[in-house]
């Protein structure tokens, strides 16, 4: 069933209320006022509410909102992308949260973070890759193991192996093992 096209008015009622409920990028207002209505209201609306969009703006507040919410590159980039803000911008906003050489997580996030990996018996190199991005965040994660987590990592281990030792033969516990990002020397020094 095709949706009803939107009068001039309507349209342009439409493009204020959904400009303000959700600040998003032009291209994303632009994509739902076509989808509202005829390609020459679109851009007549586009060219009335344009002077208010603060795209710049915006994009500056979504990435700091998701920073204050311990969101690592990826994610900003990827939810900036669906929100069809422009790539180069994000990239260039992003640049200086790069260059200072700091995580962009803070240090009680990311305890806790681990707190619940390790509930689920996750290993070191699994967490690492979750949530290590960038360098200084695999500092802070190496950091925050020295500091609260020590021998964790070889209860866990012992655990999976608890699990599955008497269900599959020695080859195949190493691999149920290593598939769970448990490192192969400690596998080994384990079944010895």
């Amino acid at each position: 069933m095709k949706q009803e096209i939107y009068s001039l008015s309507r349209l342009k009622n439409y493009a204020e209320w959904y400009y303000f409920r959700y600040y998003p990028s032009n291209e994303k207002l632009l994509q739902k006022l076509r989808e509202k209505g005829s390609e020459e209201d679109v851009l007549k609306v586009y060219e009335y509410i344009f002077p208010l969009t603060q795209e710049e703006a915006i994009l500056e507040t979504k990435i700091e909102g998701y920073i204050l919410r311990n969101k690592n590159f990826r994610y900003i980039e990827q939810k900036m992308r669906e929100k069809l803000f422009p790539k180069e911008k994000v990239k260039v906003y992003l640049k200086q949260y790069r260059d200072t050489g700091e995580s962009l997580y803070k240090e009680e996030y990311l305890r806790k973070k681990i707190e619940y990996y390790i509930e689920k018996w996750k290993s070191k190199q699994y967490i690492f890759w979750k949530l290590g991005e960038t360098k200084e965040d695999k500092y802070l994660l190496e950091h925050i193991f020295e500091k609260y987590f020590e021998d964790w990592e070889w209860e866990a281990l012992k655990k999976e192996y608890e699990k599955i030792k008497g269900k599959s033969d020695k080859q195949k516990i190493i691999q149920k093992l290593l598939m769970k990002w448990f490192r192969y020397d400690d596998i080994k020094k384990l079944l010895s």
